[in-house]
């Protein structure tokens, strides 16, 4: 029999998945079936400027996904299937060819474009997908997956897996990971985890492990291991969280090499309050507030000496040292929802701030609207991009 072209191949893989996953959504109509469905309908507006020749941009992402939850006996498995429309002037822009969108594939490749032109790509992936086994005590999951480490909500020294931009319009997609992971209880407050990032070339794999337990009311933990930057690159760190006045007191410090440069460190210390509903002082109801400092000794204060090629290529979120960040979410009504992100370059003194409001439409169906607004001068690190105001709306099923 005749071999079908590659590029057929390429997209008939995605598909078969697809299929695959459909199939498991239509027996999901049964009340006796294994499997829960999920999901939602996105649709994104973004309006802003290139940061390279302030020209202006827009771009809109709308997202189906399809969420399916597996299990029978010990087994369990997980899927997120997603057919994505991308399109607008932003595919015109530096930023676009500077770097892509799709970001990296993984090593379990489950994305292929179905359609592209100039200014529009239409794409199909498994954003999430995996399976395994899970008891009481123990778990082992295989497939591209997410593997939270750490206590920072801004700032993240341990989890080099799945690095999170606080920049992000969508800050609850966060990228996965194509990795081996398993939990072992050892105790009521205690476990050990480890995680094998699987790659096709040794140097851009890593082997990473942690410890957590308990000590006098505080969560502590360890990690450490083999990071994928290159053959040789290592990573130690712990993070630790406790009761502190009423709030919770969070650290989180890591040193590393990445194999090819000097090694360096990274620290976190932040603070979260909750204000309850019978507070006292007027606008305080039901406020939750949070502050970070972090230090970054893989940055500079230089900032003419900012390498802006680690931050597009995804092996740094931040160029300068230090920095300070703050973060607010209030009920302005039972249906109105404001958040709010702060966070300020103590080297170059740029800032950047980021509100939004969700309204709770009703029949699971939010509306968001927000702003990110850039401050500082254009060699700063959030001085050199240009404002971002955004429009969301999502019908969760």
């Amino acid at each position: 029999m005749r071999a079908l072209p590659r590029r057929t191949q390429r997209v008939l893989r995605p598909a078969r998945g697809a299929a695959f996953i459909l199939a498991l959504a239509a027996t999901s109509a049964s009340a006796a079936s294994p499997v829960a469905v999920s999901g939602y309908v996105k649709d994104l507006w973004s309006y802003s400027r290139s940061a390279v020749d302030r020209r202006p941009y827009f771009l809109n992402t709308a997202r189906q996904r399809l969420s399916l939850d597996g299990a029978y006996s010990i087994l369990r498995a997980h899927a997120d299937y997603d057919h994505e429309e991308l399109a607008g002037s932003f595919f015109r822009t530096q930023e676009h060819r500077l770097s892509s969108l799709a970001g990296p594939g993984g090593y379990l490749q489950a994305e292929e474009d179905l359609g592209t032109t100039e200014t529009f790509v239409w794409r199909h992936r498994l954003y999430r997908w995996w399976a395994g086994i899970e008891t009481d005590a123990a778990l082992m999951r295989f497939g591209r997956q997410r593997v939270a480490w750490g206590t920072g909500k801004l700032f993240n020294p341990t989890d080099v897996l799945n690095l999170y931009d606080p920049l992000s319009v969508e800050k609850d997609e966060r990228p996965g990971v194509d990795a081996l992971y398993a939990r072992q209880s050892l105790g009521e407050l205690s476990q050990v985890e480890a995680a094998w990032a699987v790659e096709e070339e040794w140097g851009r794999q890593a082997l990473l492990a942690r410890v957590k337990s308990n000590w006098r009311s505080w969560d502590v933990s360890l990690m450490g291991g083999k990071t994928p930057w290159s053959t040789s690159g290592w990573i130690v760190g712990g993070d630790l969280a406790g009761d502190a006045a009423g709030g919770t007191l969070r650290g989180e410090w890591a040193c590393s090499d990445p194999g090819d440069g000097g090694p360096y460190c990274k620290l976190t210390a932040g603070y979260d309050y909750s204000f309850a509903s019978d507070a006292r002082w007027p606008g305080f109801k039901d406020l939750s507030v949070m502050v970070e400092y972090h230090h970054n000794g893989a940055g500079t204060a230089d900032s003419r000496s900012y390498d802006h090629l680690k931050v597009l290529s995804g092996r740094e979120v931040f160029l300068a040292k230090d920095y300070v960040g703050a973060g607010l979410a209030k009920d302005l009504h039972p249906l109105v929802k404001l958040d709010l992100s702060i966070i300020a370059n103590l080297d170059d003194l740029s800032v950047f701030t980021g509100p939004s409001l969700t309204w709770d439409v009703g029949r699971n169906l939010f509306l968001t609207a927000g702003f990110q607004r850039f401050s500082g001068s254009r060699l700063t690190e959030f001085g050199r991009p240009a404002d971002l105001g955004f429009l969301q709306v999502q019908f969760f099923f």
